[in-house]
């Protein structure tokens, strides 16, 4: 991996290494059609990023280059930092690498994620779906137990009945993002 010292490079650079490992692990994921993302790393030392997915080739240009996309991720910079030190696959790579495009492409509305990290600190980000911003929702959970249900290791109904997981907003759109996580 590259040391990532700026979103440019991590975009740039990481993310598709990230890409590439993902199909060089299991090739049939170049088979899930074409995605699309536009990240933006909000403050003084971020930037937007435009990605798009096409079998075994992942674009990436600076600026915000699609019009619509499927997925739209808004962090702040301390947040991304937090994320690309991390070594985890960034949210884009995740959806491929986990076979999620079509869920991706099928949800729409915004869901914000607040993360309690174990520090007590918040990790905040925005997903905006299918470019539409209603519904919106918003789930808050640590980020310990959010890690378990894309690991499959933590059930959202359960996560959801037991506490670990709190909402507002859409309740439908909850449902739909459960699909992410299964």
């Amino acid at each position: 991996m590259v040391e990532t010292t700026t979103p440019t490079a991590y975009f740039t650079q990481t993310v598709p290494q990230q890409y590439a490992a993902a199909l060089a692990a299991t090739p049939e994921l170049a088979k899930q059609t074409p995605m699309t993302a536009v990240v933006e790393v909000t403050g003084e030392e971020g930037g937007t990023f435009s990605l798009r997915s096409a079998g075994e080739q992942l674009e990436v240009q600076e600026g915000n280059q699609i019009e619509k996309p499927d997925l739209r991720v808004v962090l702040p910079y301390a947040d991304w930092q937090v994320l690309a030190a991390s070594n985890a696959s960034d949210t884009f790579v995740d959806f491929v690498q986990r076979g999620k495009v079509q869920v991706v492409q099928g949800l729409k509305g915004t869901v914000n994620l607040e993360l309690t990290r174990d520090d007590g600190s918040l990790w905040h980000s925005t997903m905006v779906f299918g470019d539409l911003a209603e519904p919106t929702l918003t789930m808050m959970m640590t980020k310990e137990d959010y890690d378990a249900m894309l690991r499959g290791e933590l059930n959202g109904q359960m996560a959801f009945l037991t506490g670990k997981l709190k909402f507002e907003g859409s309740l439908p759109l909850l449902m739909q993002i459960g699909a992410l996580a299964s």
